[in-house]
């Protein structure tokens, strides 16, 4: 003998030009009659799955979610017409108290999502059904049971959708949104019972996009509390019944909602996994086929064969796991310096702050990194990161301990020890920072296969790593962002005490271009009067070396700054006029972004990344590596108009504002953690407008 199961039919509105035409739906329910199936009820289900009752052979349950007014006018009637009978499930925030319509006097029934628009909007309820209908139901022999009280949504990931006026945005952002905006950006949505989500925070950046902010799943517990409570009281009143059922909006649960259910008074809860629903079944998980719009009587049939026995439903399953959230972010470094790729670091911690994740940072006990970062983020130290195999073991026991969903390694010893801990098994996604642009050692191609993905700072970048045979699936360029400290300067006027300061930003190393720099220097003496130039130099420890290309006509005007503090050298970009960056090579230089934001233009050479930065033209002239001839020229064309640097100094204002700033990096790693391939040019172009691209 086989042991019945009873299979769970789900539907939603029915009429023609909604989920289910009229005719498809009498077709559906004809081949239910013909294989010989009678319906049941939610009641007499629960009996069988909790013991209390005997299971019967050839039953079938028929489930309607919403509470469409469709499924008063048309669902029911079909369903009285042969003999059955229906579970309704209703969204008690959209239940009017009133008596029940008359069929001429209902609006004509709109498709779904249109009627959730209506009803978050403009708290027009009229294509739900009431109390009255309600109560005409149950009085037919159907049950109505509970749906949640608004089908609340919430932004899963920060994954850019449709702006809300698009015609294919989700219906679920008036759920998340508290007014209508046609500009306003909507995402990856989710159920809000069981997603902590993005919420808007009723804050505005710069650009005036709206400001979103994780909810802890605390505060998803409490909202739960409220909504379940709330929809089980409003329901019980309805259909004083003592057992009172649960549909999962969207069928997604987890086991903080499910805990939450249970505490409200509810008795059992359908979901959309498939599966048996026979004795033992857990009466909080049970299983239902939902019914596509293109689906006909036959593939009813063939459904109702699959899941009418437990054997058969059992090998048919299908579970609906929750997609994962990213809430915690370990980020790891064994620099101690605050280094460029350091200060990123910093910059993307605070950016994952301000998104509401929580944050740890793991770096050497003498590191300068945690004096920049929020007191938010949690610190943690490793004295042996030279030791790979014990840092592994050091990071595979905080991701348990600590619940950390993502890794992202800065520099090479790091990354090493996320790769090792990776292969232990840690249940984590990794990621591994690169910035520079000379080519990695041939093993690199292995670690970025085993990673979940590389994050690169310009497409140059990822140039090199393709030469060590890494995937472009696996490679997501991410550009550096600045977090500035103060407001933007807006006036930048011709000082009366000195003409024109030029700022070189940068070591002695030969892939920077200080030589360069100099030769540039000497041309713009040899062939222009100077009297009112200021060649400024930051960064260099021995400038003495370069003294054989250190003319007289060039030391005289030479302001050597040496090695400063990283703050020094944003107030030097601030009384600079103009920067140049003669590089040999760069994957996307930190000073950029830095000049941008103190309204600088900048003459650069066209090495690695920087074109990817630098609108020629716009905000800035390019040159071709080495070439101080070209360097010179287009300094003097800055020298000699000063609106022009105003103007161009505006442009990449809005380039760092606008492109560069932190919330978007943060908006787009976040992205990243949760699987996006990130790959797109910066939209240069938007500079002209004075709003730039989101």
């Amino acid at each position: 003998m086989f042991t019945p199961s009873i299979p769970i039919l789900c539907y939603h509105d029915i009429f023609d030009g909604g989920s289910h035409g009229l005719a498809q739906f009498g077709e559906h329910l004809d081949a239910i009659v013909d294989a010989g199936f009678t319906t049941i009820s939610a009641q007499d289900l629960f009996g069988i799955v909790t013991g209390t009752r005997k299971p019967v052979d050839h039953a079938v349950v028929l489930t309607f979610d919403d509470g469409h007014i469709s499924n008063f006018l048309n669902a029911a009637p079909a369903l009285q017409q042969r003999g059955m009978v229906g579970v309704f499930f209703a969204l008690t925030d959209f239940i009017e108290t009133a008596p029940p319509r008359e069929p001429a006097a209902m609006p004509s029934p709109k498709p779904l999502p249109d009627c959730f628009r209506d009803s978050l909007l403009h708290q027009d309820y009229s294509q739900f059904i009431n109390s009255g209908e309600i109560k005409s139901l149950i009085d037919a022999g159907h049950e109505v049971y509970a749906h949640g009280s608004r089908h609340q949504a919430t932004f899963r990931t920060l994954d850019h959708r449709y702006p809300m006026g698009h015609p294919k945005a989700h219906w679920a952002a008036w759920s998340i949104y508290p007014q209508f905006d046609p500009a306003l950006p909507t995402f990856t949505e989710g159920s809000a019972y069981v997603y902590d989500g993005f919420w808007p925070t009723g804050k505005a950046n710069e650009q005036g996009e709206p400001i979103l902010r994780r909810r802890t799943t605390s505060e998803r517990q409490a909202f739960c509390r409220q909504d379940m409570t709330a929809s089980f009281e409003r329901m019980r009143e309805l259909n004083k019944t003592a057992h009172q059922f649960f549909c999962w909006p969207w069928g997604q649960f987890d086991t903080e909602s499910e805990e939450e259910l249970k505490r409200a008074g509810f008795s059992a809860a359908f979901t959309l996994e498939r599966g048996a629903n026979s004795p033992g079944t857990d009466p909080f998980r049970l299983n239902r086929l939902g019914v596509g719009r293109t689906k006909d009587g036959a593939w009813i049939q063939r459904r109702l064969s699959m899941y009418r026995r437990k054997a058969t439903a059992r090998i048919f399953f299908k579970k609906l796991r929750k997609r994962p959230e990213i809430k915690h972010v370990l980020y790891a470094t064994d620099s101690v310096k605050l280094s460029g790729g350091s200060r990123q670091l910093v910059n993307n911690a605070r950016a994952m702050l301000d998104l509401g994740l929580d944050v740890t940072v793991l770096v050497p006990p003498k590191s300068a990194i945690p004096t920049a970062l929020p007191a938010a983020a949690q610190v943690l130290h490793c004295d042996h990161f030279k030791r790979s195999t014990a840092t592994a073991f050091l990071l595979r026991d905080v991701i348990r301990e600590r619940g950390i969903d993502v890794v992202h390694t800065f520099h090479n010893k790091a990354y090493k020890a996320g790769v090792l801990a990776k292969i232990m098994g840690g249940g984590f996604r990794l990621f591994i920072n690169r910035g520079v642009i000379f080519n990695p050692n041939t093993l690199f191609g292995l670690w970025a296969r085993i990673a979940n993905g590389m994050i690169v700072n310009s497409f140059a970048c990822a140039a090199s790593l393709a030469k060590v045979k890494v995937p472009d699936s696996r490679i997501n360029v991410v550009y550096n962002s600045f977090l500035p400290e103060g407001p933007a300067p807006q006036d930048r006027g011709a000082r009366r005490k000195r003409g024109v300061r030029i700022l070189y930003v940068g070591n002695e190393a030969p892939a920077k271009g200080l030589d360069v720099y100099l030769r540039m220097c000497q041309t713009l003496a040899e062939t222009h009067d100077l009297r009112d130039v200021e060649f400024a130099i930051a960064g260099a420890q021995k400038l003495e070396e370069f003294a054989s290309i250190i003319t007289p006509q060039v030391r005289e005007r030479l302001l050597d700054l040496g090695l400063m503090p990283h703050a020094q050298v944003l107030k030097e970009l601030l009384f600079a006029d103009i920067l140049v960056l003669s590089s040999r090579l760069e994957s996307l230089p930190n000073v950029l972004p830095e000049a941008y934001h103190a309204a600088l233009p900048v003459v650069c050479t066209n090495a690695g990344g920087v074109p990817e930065l630098v609108a020629n033209g716009v905000g800035g002239f390019l040159c071709p590596v080495e070439d101080h001839q070209c360097l010179a020229e287009k300094v003097w064309t800055l020298m000699e108009n000063f609106s022009l640097r105003v103007s161009m100094g505006k442009a990449n204002q809005r380039i760092v504002s606008g492109l560069l700033s932190n919330r978007r990096k943060g908006l787009e790693l976040l992205q990243v953690y949760h699987g996006r391939r990130i790959a797109s040019p910066l939209a240069l172009d938007s500079v002209n407008s004075d709003t730039p691209e989101p």
